[in-house]
């Protein structure tokens, strides 16, 4: 059986992870903090964990640690808490850098993650710094495993992880025009996240291509796909989604 794993913050990205892993078939026993106590009986109940009696149970117990918890929260979390050796911690707390989570746990070891809503389905970027053999087994299981040379390259791919969830509202919008067209809301649904999921599909089994190669080879000259590409391109249409992908940048790097 796979080393337990304990988790540090019972909220939204440790409920990805969790069920994302039971999806997976990964059965290793798992302990919750006990915080957000109504959750931590939703994932009791629902995908086999238990509940500790405390943090420092967590820590005591488990050899692998789900650090989940906000930013403001983490230096109070780890002053109260004593670690051993030989513990990995996984951070996926945005923007705290892995010096100063390896100062506040050392001698454990630390390394980042940012886990995507869609892990729950073993699908979407699982990004990683740095590369751990126990951490590459265990999120390797949540969708496709990208482990970053440097810190730099993770903070940008937490700014990914950002535009993922941007999407939706996207396919909202789209799908939203649909159903006004004369499509049932399900049709409408359906017909935009298979589109692009599609699409991703498609892009992801040609990786010898550039992604603007792909779409130029779709939206050639006379085809109503370049008719509404040239629209969204004299419209500007992509220029904010580069603008929200910098402030999240900046607000990472602070």
């Amino acid at each position: 059986m796979s080393e337990q794993l304990g988790i540090l913050g019972t909220g939204h990205l440790a409920t990805y992870v969790v069920t994302g892993l039971r999806n997976a078939g990964d059965n290793r026993p798992i302990l919750l903090a006990p915080r957000n106590r109504e959750r931590a009986l939703h994932l009791q109940q629902e995908q086999a964990c238990e509940i500790a009696k405390d943090n420092q149970q967590v820590v005591d117990q488990c050899p692998i640690l789900l650090l989940a918890v906000r930013p403001a929260q983490v230096d109070a979390l780890l002053k109260e808490l004593s670690f051993k050796p030989g513990q990995l911690i996984i951070s996926c707390v945005a923007g705290v850098p892995l010096r100063e989570l390896s100062n506040a746990v050392a001698p454990t070891e630390v390394v980042r993650t940012m886990p995507l809503a869609c892990a729950e389905v073993g699908s979407g970027a699982v990004p990683l710094y740095p590369a751990h053999p126990k951490a590459n087994e265990l999120l390797g299981r949540l969708g496709k495993l990208l482990a970053f040379d440097s810190e730099a390259q993770f903070e940008l791919a937490a700014t990914a992880a950002c535009m993922n969830g941007w999407v939706y509202a996207f396919l909202d919008e789209l799908s939203g025009w649909l159903a006004k067209q004369g499509l049932t809301d399900a049709q409408a649904r359906d017909l935009v996240t298979h589109s692009v999921l599609g699409a991703a599909d498609l892009a992801a089994a040609k990786p010898e291509l550039s992604l603007r190669s792909i779409c130029d080879s779709i939206a050639t000259e006379g085809t109503f796909t370049r008719l509404g590409l040239d629209t969204l391109e004299r419209q500007k249409a992509f220029r904010p989604w580069q603008e929200a992908c910098q402030q999240i940048k900046d607000a990472l790097d602070k």
